[in-house]
C-alpha cells in the first residue's frame, strides 16, 4: 500500500517539485507492474527512476546543504570549508562525500555499496553497454531484486533526511509530502 513522507529537508523547493513529479510517474509504472500480464518489463525503468531520486536528494543535501550553506542553514561548518572549493558533479561524488563523513551514520552497513550498485543499473539506461559490463541482458541487471533494492535505498534515504537534517519549520511547506507507490519497508 502506497504511503507518505513530508518532506521537511529539501533545500531547492524546485528539486523536490521535481521528485513529485517522478514520484506520479513511479505510481503509474507500479499499477502498470502489478497489472500488466509483461508487468515485469517495467522494472527498468522504476530502478531508474528510484534511483535518479536518490541522485537528486543526493545532489541536494551534498551540494545545496553541505556545499553551499549560505543558501540555507548551515550544517556542518568544517564540511563546508572543506568542500567549498569541490567540483561535485557526479552521483559517486555525491555518496564519497556522505560516505566519508559517515553523516547517514550507516558506515557499517552495505547501504554506500548498495548505492554504487544502484548507480551503475542506472546508468545502464544507455541500451548500448559501451562500458561492456556484466551481465549484458538487462533483463538479468533490472530483476525484481534491483527494484526493491532501489526501493529501500530511497526509502531510507528519506527517512535518514527526515530524521537527522530537517530544515527550520517555516521551509516544510513549499514542498508537497512525497508518496511512494510501494509498502513500506521501514518503519518511520
Amino acid at each position: 500500500m502506497a504511503f507518505k513522507v513530508k518532506v521537511t529537508f529539501i533545500d531547492v523547493f524546485k528539486i523536490g517539485d521535481n521528485i513529485n513529479y517522478n514520484l506520479q510517474i513511479l505510481k503509474v509504472l507500479y499499477s502498470g507492474y502489478k497489472d500488466l500480464p509483461d508487468g515485469h518489463k517495467l522494472i527498468k525503468p522504476i530502478v531508474i527512476i528510484n534511483t535518479s531520486i536518490v541522485e537528486a536528494l543526493f545532489f541536494d543535501f551534498v551540494v545545496n546543504r553541505l556545499k553551499r550553506p549560505y543558501r540555507t542553514e548551515v550544517l556542518f561548518s568544517e564540511i563546508f570549508a572543506a568542500l567549498k572549493d569541490k567540483n561535485l558533479h557526479r552521483f559517486e561524488n555525491y555518496i564519497s562525500q556522505v560516505e566519508k563523513r559517515d553523516l547517514f551514520e550507516l558506515g557499517n552497513t552495505n547501504f554506500y555499496e548498495i548505492l554504487r550498485i544502484l548507480s551503475k543499473k542506472r546508468n545502464r539506461i544507455h541500451i548500448q553497454n559501451e562500458k561492456w559490463e556484466e551481465p549484458r541482458d538487462e533483463s538479468d541487471v533490472f530483476d525484481k531484486e534491483s527494484k526493491i533494492m532501489s526501493e529501500k535505498i530511497l526509502e531510507k534515504t528519506v527517512y535518514i533526511l527526515v530524521s537527522k537534517f530537517s530544515r527550520r519549520e517555516e521551509y516544510h511547506r513549499y514542498v508537497n509530502d512525497f508518496e511512494f507507490p510501494w509498502d513500506r519497508h521501514f518503519k518511520e
